[in-house]
């Protein structure tokens, strides 16, 4: 380790002249050897240094930043490399430190670096350290998904967990792990050798008839099979339907904050985010129509939208579909958690109300029971379910027939509606305990959707809050939430945060409740006698 201070220093021979020392080695270090020493190494394998024109038309800064600028958009400075440091460039150029500083301060505003505190100004745009030319676009732009995107903050070590509201996942506790044991079971009791051996690609045609009527208007509908695809999952549904509807380049409509995993997807097919930033985190129509003439997809999630828990009404619902159904743009409806209504009556999808057949809706039992056995489906127009299908068999051939097998028989038998009921009442109690403790402790100003269904809520802060702060502070007490910035599509700062209840019994909410109200407090500087809170209602 270097020990940096001031004084003499020992040297060692070699290399680009004399070595500042160790500490503890060789003595301690120099800091003005150390300095002369690192600017006159090169300033990075394959990186040549900015080439100044003193007397042109651009000024230093501007120069300084173009020659990074390039190398980091060529790949010659990587994704996660860092610039060499405001003094070794002062000195090698023989320009000031505050000319460098301007020169950094134009890339970060680019959004091309960042400075942190001990780690330096980093490089955050561009290709990541791979060989560009190895790796596809969607392979790039999806590492970058899963790299960049902001990260929860998490339990420091130690520290034990006092309410989960980070985890938009089932309780493993609860999952029904007996059922789908005796489901597996049985199907292959009565069908093993065909369940093991390929199946049809568009999925079993018994669970698809199923499925199809599950949510239909007209139960008795005719053609229920050939509007239903089964899925690996509704993540799955979403890439094909992304994969048959646009072509790289195309526009997407999103209302944000919004389903963070959409970023990544979008990101990996080369097409446009128009995000639609809206207080309850779903489409307006108003919004909507401003942006239509410009995309090719737009993407809804109706009911009890991630993250925000916020539904369309019927009306709501209407208004939409007579906007959208002006035009050809055809919709992508995400209803994964449709299933999870507790409260109020159940609510037509987008896709029934729309005359042109042009929405698909994905779903899943992910979020309710089982994410793990990857079994989702999406409902269209027979016209529009096949390219689909033809697409899928080309990814994957078809999703485990044991695994649908099992799935029909757990829908046949009512134990699947028997479990999502239990389901909805566990999620009916946590979300009154939540709210009334809400409504006990929090502040002035702070305000939460109530939800009629699904897995969480969420919290608006008042303007002057960073919810990453708040969700940092509660972490280091024992509780997670998960910050707004995670569910807008450049991590910007969003003031609010999601809570789920999926993950937190009864018995851990209101101590849950009791912390983040008193990182919120502490952070807006209030006295801890404010508590007039106003619901909020999405």
């Amino acid at each position: 380790m270097f020990q940096l201070r001031d004084g003499p220093a020992g040297r060692v021979p070699g290399g680009h002249g004399s070595v500042p020392s160790a500490a503890g080695q060789y003595g301690p270090v120099d800091r003005a050897d150390l300095s002369r020493y690192l600017s006159a190494l090169p300033m990075r394998r394959g990186l040549d240094d900015p080439k100044l024109t003193r007397d042109g038309k651009d000024g230093l800064a501007t120069q300084i930043a173009a020659h990074y600028r390039a190398a980091i958009e060529t790949g010659r400075l990587p994704r996660g490399e860092r610039l060499p440091t405001i003094r070794a460039v002062a000195e090698r150029m023989k320009v000031t430190r505050a000319t460098v500083q301007a020169a950094y301060r134009m890339l970060a505003e680019a959004e091309l670096v960042r400075a942190t505190v001990g780690r330096g100004t980093e490089v955050i745009a561009g290709t990541a350290t791979h060989d560009r030319a190895l790796l596809s676009h969607a392979a790039r732009a999806a590492s970058e998904a899963l790299r960049a995107g902001p990260v929860p903050p998490g339990l420091p070590i130690g520290q034990s967990l006092v309410a989960d509201f980070g985890s938009l996942q089932p309780d493993r506790g609860t999952m029904p792990v007996d059922a789908v044991a005796d489901a597996l079971a049985k199907a292959l009791r009565d069908d093993g050798p065909s369940l093991l051996a390929y199946g049809d690609p568009a999925g079993d045609r018994g669970l698809r008839e199923l499925l199809g009527r599950r949510h239909a208007r007209d139960a008795a509908l005719a053609d229920a099979a050939e509007r239903i695809l089964i899925t690996s999952g509704a993540q799955q549904g979403i890439d094909l339907v992304l994969r048959t509807l646009t072509e790289p380049g195309d526009a997407v409509a999103v209302a944000v904050p919004a389903y963070p995993q959409l970023f990544g997807a979008l990101a990996a097919h080369d097409l446009r985010l128009v995000p639609i930033e809206t207080h309850s985190g779903n489409l307006e129509p108003e919004a909507l129509a401003r942006v239509l003439d410009e995309v090719r997809l737009v993407y809804a999630m109706p009911t009890f939208q991630n993250p925000t828990g916020s539904t369309l009404d019927l009306e709501q619902r209407r208004a939409l579909i007579d906007v959208i159904a002006r035009t050809d743009v055809p919709v992508l409806e995400d209803e994964v958690e449709c299933e999870l209504r507790f409260a109020g009556r159940e609510l037509p999808s987008l896709q029934s109300l729309d005359p042109r057949g042009r929405t698909v809706t994905v779903r899943s039992f992910s979020k309710g029971l089982f994410p793990g056995v990857r079994i989702g489906w999406l409902e269209a127009s027979p016209e529009l379910v096949a390219p689909i299908a033809a697409l899928k068999r080309l990814c994957d051939l078809e999703s485990s027939p044991l695994l649908q097998a099992a799935l029909s028989r757990l829908l046949r038998s009512g134990v699947l509606d028997r479990e999502l009921e239990r389901l909805r009442a566990e999620l009916r109690g946590r979300h009154a305990t939540a709210r009334a403790q809400l409504k006990r402790v929090m502040p002035d100003g702070v305000r939460w959707s109530e939800p009629e269904g699904g897995l969480s809520l969420w919290i608006e802060l008042p303007a002057q809050v960073d919810a990453r702060r708040v969700a940092i502070a509660a972490a280091r007490e024992g509780v997670l939430v998960t910050p707004g910035d995670a569910f807008h599509p450049r991590g910007r700062t969003v003031p609010g945060f999601r809570m789920a209840l999926s993950r937190a019994p009864l018995d851990c909410i209101a101590p849950g409740i009791d912390v983040l109200a008193r990182c919120v407090v502490a952070e807006l500087g209030a006295r801890d006698d404010l508590r007039r809170p106003v619901p909020l209602v999405l």
